[in-house]
């Protein structure tokens, strides 16, 4: 069997240099994850490739000069454009026949995509419990607003049209309907959302968003621009709760931008490899990606981790549901949503769901 086949093939990266730490082996996983590649890699001192104090080099140096194996649950790794990646590291080193340590290798397991996993389940739960809360909440609220709406309605009327008064009872039933709406909105994350999926042209669905968000668009000197690929096939999905999904997304756009700006509508099918594929039971399936891109000012990353969290919002009057609830819909439909943003950089979300057969 040749043995060095074997470990090109291995999805993890594997790395083997001598007792100089020059790069002897570096597989096809290697050059995917560190994004350098194995003709340019072998016969460098590794140390001239990553810093010195990187983890990576570390371990391999600890293993040559004590010949133990060494690890790191998780560390992080540098790539050539200074994106940092988490990563587990395993050493070991390889004897000559005299028992010397001559070499060492390293197996380093991309962790970027169980982070992403991980912090959908916590997402999930924290809707989960937002979902529970309603449903108590709903019950004990919704009575006494209903009876506090006619009580009001009622004092109007003794009241008369004429009485300066008017406006106090006017700002109670206006509140009183904003309360409602935010139980109905917790409410929706509590129902178990119901999907009817057909294919859907999405060119056809964003059309129809970009038609009942023009208006704001140009209030606010908003220009959508389209960048459509003509060959993406229909993609299963309930078209009227995809039109809920982006209305909300792209009106989040356009709010972003006070100044004016571009907003970017974008389809294609998913080049991202956390999500370019996903198993529906059936086998791999096909994503496609429906990217909507502002220019506003953008957020931190502490902001951003939360954007999905209910009633987190940025906003002087958002309730912070909006998003959870496009998370809670895209999720139903066997998809991902994904936001990339940088202060100064504006903010791109991208929502990933299943190709129609």
């Amino acid at each position: 069997m040749n043995f060095q086949a074997v470990l090109a093939g291995l999805p993890d990266a594997v790395i083997a240099v001598d007792e100089a730490l020059r790069v002897v082996f570096w597989n096809a996983a290697a050059e995917e994850l560190t994004e350098r590649s194995a003709r340019r890699m072998e016969g460098r001192v590794l140390k001239e490739v990553f810093p010195p104090d990187a983890s990576l080099v570390r371990r391999l140096s600890e293993t040559l000069s004590m010949g133990l194996s060494r690890s790191e649950t998780e560390t992080h790794l540098e790539r050539p454009d200074h994106r940092s990646l988490p990563v587990s590291i395993v050493t070991a080193p390889l004897f000559d026949h005299g028992g010397r340590v001559e070499a060492a290798v390293a197996v380093v397991r991309d962790l970027s995509r169980i982070r992403q996993l991980e912090a959908e389940v916590r997402r999930g739960e924290t809707l989960a419990a937002a979902g529970r809360m309603a449903v108590g909440l709903a019950h004990e609220i919704r009575n006494p607003l209903g009876a506090i709406r006619g009580a009001v309605q009622l004092l109007g009327r003794e009241l008369g049209p004429a009485s300066p008064l008017q406006e106090y009872t006017a700002v109670l039933l206006t509140e009183v309907d904003r309360v409602n709406r935010i139980i109905e909105m917790l409410l929706d994350l509590a129902r178990p959302v119901t999907i009817r999926p057909v294919p859907v042209n999405l060119h056809q669905l964003l059309e129809r968003v970009a038609l009942l968000t023009e208006e704001s668009a140009r209030e606010r000197s908003v220009t959508i621009v389209r960048r459509y690929d003509p060959s993406l096939p229909p993609i299963l999905g309930d078209e009227d709760r995809l039109v809920q999904v982006f209305h909300n997304l792209v009106r989040n756009a356009i709010e972003a931008m006070p100044g004016g700006g571009r907003l970017t509508l974008v389809t294609r099918l998913s080049m991202n490899p956390l999500f370019a594929k996903v198993d529906l039971g059936q086998g791999q399936k096909s994503l496609a990606e429906i990217q909507i891109a502002d220019e506003g000012q953008g957020m931190p990353e502490a902001t951003r981790d939360k954007v999905f969290t209910p009633f987190f919002t940025t906003k002087d009057r958002g309730l912070g549901l909006g998003l959870a609830l496009c998370h809670r819909i895209i999720e139903e439909h066997k998809g991902a949503i994904q936001v990339t943003s940088e202060p100064g950089r504006g903010t791109a979300v991208s929502c990933f769901l299943p190709i129609a057969k």
